[in-house]
């Protein structure tokens, strides 16, 4: 099979949410071709909405949204699918408008900076694009500001984790990105009273090989384009730091030119939650989220 050659990018505005109750949003991401060479193919848009955002269901005309994953806990993202099916020439670009809704916590506020989803685009069909750096970004989201009491007698907890990022070197060995998470109160609060959540999202073009103990899938990716979201259940009166191992391995896929390709060299941006359950509340929830990246490395072309 001979492939059509093309250069695919992907962008997106911040998702500017409303005052009103309750707030909306609207998520707009652009997808396009740099290259002279049309697309013969829809291009395919793979969306990791910020945590604590959901779609409203509304579907974008003439982009008919498909839900991968809605996980329950509104910590961990929600994934959705469309196809761009316009015959995409050198610098044309659609745009799609999401509508969304803010998903609140139950035992902290939203967090005062909204973290990051993950957005990517990649060819079907006949199309190829070797140099995947520009088809993938990082989504933003902006929430007014959140008031939240504290249920009585409730737990006070201050939780966060701080992040080591890994190198995805090709199709080597798999490789260990590690989560220490922390309970900053001490002295007469418990540090925690019920299991806490730690929610990864991992991807694209990366994917969990092993889960760590006490972790789950909440989604599996089904292709090279799609994420893993993994949650981890942290014992309750843990030691600080509390660490978590989680084994990734960068994906690869056949091309209609019949060679393998990956990735390109570059960072991979998602993000992570860690929130309380139980009878804990966080109330300093702006460390709870924030965006999270591996560097991939030595990839094939």
């Amino acid at each position: 099979m001979t492939a059509n050659p093309v250069s695919l990018f992907v962008t997106s505005q911040t998702a500017q949410f409303s005052t009103s109750n309750p707030p909306t949003g609207t998520l707009t991401i652009s997808d396009g071709n740099f290259s002279p060479n049309n697309t013969t193919s829809p291009v395919e848009v793979t969306v990791a909405l910020p945590p604590f955002t959901r779609w409203d269901g509304v579907q974008p005309g003439g982009h008919p949204i498909t839900v991968l994953a809605t996980p329950s806990d509104c910590a961990c993202p929600q994934i959705l699918r469309y196809l761009d099916p316009a015959d995409l020439h050198g610098g044309q670009k659609t745009s799609v408008n999401i509508g969304l809704n803010l998903c609140r916590p139950t035992n902290s506020p939203l967090p005062a900076q909204m973290p990051n989803g993950a957005v990517n685009a990649v060819p079907t069909g006949n199309d190829l694009c070797t140099d995947l750096s520009r088809s993938v970004g990082a989504l933003a989201a902006v929430v007014p500001a959140q008031t939240s009491t504290p249920p009585p007698k409730s737990n006070p907890v201050d939780l966060y984790f701080v992040h080591c990022t890994a190198a995805l070197l090709g199709t080597q060995s798999p490789t260990v990105t590690e989560f220490q998470l922390f309970d900053n109160l001490t002295g007469g609060n418990m540090p925690t009273t019920a299991d806490s959540k730690l929610c990864v999202l991992v991807g694209p073009y990366y994917h969990v090989t092993a889960l760590p103990p006490g972790g789950t899938f909440i989604h599996q990716h089904q292709d090279f384009a799609d994420y893993d979201i993994v949650q981890v259940l942290v014992p309750p009166l843990f030691t600080n730091p509390y660490v978590v191992p989680i084994s990734i391995q960068a994906s690869t896929y056949t091309g209609p030119d019949g060679n393998t390709h990956s990735g390109p060299d570059g960072p991979r941006s998602s993000t992570a939650t860690y929130t309380p359950t139980g009878n804990d509340f966080d109330e300093n929830s702006s460390s709870i989220a924030h965006p999270v990246s591996q560097i991939a490395l030595d990839q094939l072309s």
